[in-house]
Formats: structure tokens, sequence, C-alpha cells
């Protein structure tokens, strides 16, 4: 995962909320009709990947090929919801909605926003070192900064985990972000990367990571490039 510098709150986002108070009606996100042009504005700020899985992100809603919704990362509504952040930009991200439709019992299909529901998560993304937490191995799996190799590894020790590294490995679990799709689709990734940077210098490959970077979009998985990339000796 990736941290997310938010910038200001959209003028449409902004007038919207004035008109609110003045009128003396709640903040209330099913009731702003500026969705698209919200969505746009942070699917820019996030250079056009997921806030979660990092995935690229296109366009709002309709296909789920690189579609995208607005998420709330403090939930609207449930056990774990808060109103009053309904229409805070700063908890306002772009998410994939790939996995959208399928039904609770394909909880293993499922993923990012789709899989977490009205779960409360820890908020890396708003942590400027966000992906010091998480790390990738060559299977394709995002897991805990920690002890172990494997996603596999970080299940059967759960008991024993704690700090940071239990909050990383919540996180990833109730966003499912080691399904069969996501894990599969970044061992292809990683493949494809290892047999490219094996040919370059140490000096090209910092080139191309600072490239990555500052790109208006980014490459998609870019923790993981950028992670395996910063190994090569």
């Amino acid at each position: 995962m990736r941290y997310i510098k938010k910038g200001n709150e959209p003028e449409s986002m902004t007038s919207w909320k004035k008109l609110r108070h003045q009128a003396g009606q709640n903040l209330v996100y099913n009731d702003f009709d500026k969705k698209a042009e919200l969505n746009e504005v942070l699917r820019a700020e996030q250079h056009h990947v997921c806030c979660y899985c990092q995935q690229r992100l296109d366009h709002f809603q309709g296909n789920k090929v690189g579609g995208s919704h607005n998420e709330h990362l403090i939930p609207e509504y449930g056990g774990h919801g808060d109103f009053e952040k309904q229409m805070d930009y700063s908890n306002l991200y772009a998410c994939c909605i790939d996995s959208r439709g399928l039904k609770k019992k394909e909880r293993e299909k499922r993923h990012c926003g789709e899989a977490k529901e009205d779960k409360l998560i820890r908020g890396f993304i708003q942590e400027e070192n966000c992906s010091s937490f998480f790390r990738y191995n060559i299977l394709g799996e995002i897991i805990p900064n920690g002890d172990y190799n494997s996603w596999a590894d970080y299940l059967n020790h759960e008991a024993n985990l704690s700090g940071d590294v239990k909050d990383a490995m919540e996180v990833i679990n109730v966003l499912n972000l080691n399904c069969h799709f996501l894990k599969e689709d970044r061992k292809r990734d990683v493949d494809a990367l290892v047999r490219v940077i094996s040919h370059l210098s140490k000096e090209k490959v910092n080139e191309k990571m600072r490239e990555f970077e500052q790109a208006k979009t980014y490459p998609r998985y870019i923790d993981m490039l950028l992670f395996f990339m910063a190994k090569k000796k």
C-alpha cells in the first residue's frame, strides 16, 4: 500500500456543502450529485491507481475493467461508521470495482472496498511511511514487513503477531489483497519485471524508479515494482 497525499477539496464539493449548510440540510454522500467529478479528482490525486491494491483506474463506475468508486476509508454506516465523515474529503479515495456484484459467499474473490464493506481498518494510506509496513514476495503476495516470508506463514503465526505487523496483516486480510486474482496478476508483473531489470545496471534501474515515482500515471502495483527494483545490485 502507498501513502496518498491529499490535496485541496474540489470546488464542486465545497460549493455543494455550502449550499447544504445554508439550507440547514445534513451532508449525506448519497445526495451528492457530483460523484463522477469527485472521482476524477481522486483518481488524479492517486496517480490513477486503486487506493488499496494499486490496480489502474481509468474511469468512474461503469465497466469493471479500470472502473472505480469513491471509497470511504472510515465507513459511512455500520458499527464502525461515522456519519459526520461522509463528506469529509480527507476520508475519500478512489477504489477499484473489479469484484463488485460478487456475493458474500464468494468472499475469496472479493477484494478492496467490496471485501472491506463497513469494517474499519488502520488508515495506512494516510501515513507517510505507509510502504515501509508492507513488502512483497516472488509469489505475488503482499505481506507485512515482519519475520515471515509468505502469507501462509503469517496465517500460521497470526496469534503471535503484534503492533504494526498485526495491523498490516489485518488490513491485508480485511481487504483480501492476496485473493487469487490479485496474487496471480502481481506475480505476472514481477516475473516480467525481473526479466527486464536483470539486463539493466543498478544506475538504470534507479533512474527507472525515479521515473515511476514522478509519473502522472503510476504503473499498476507500483509499490511492488519499486520493492523489487530496490533489490537490484
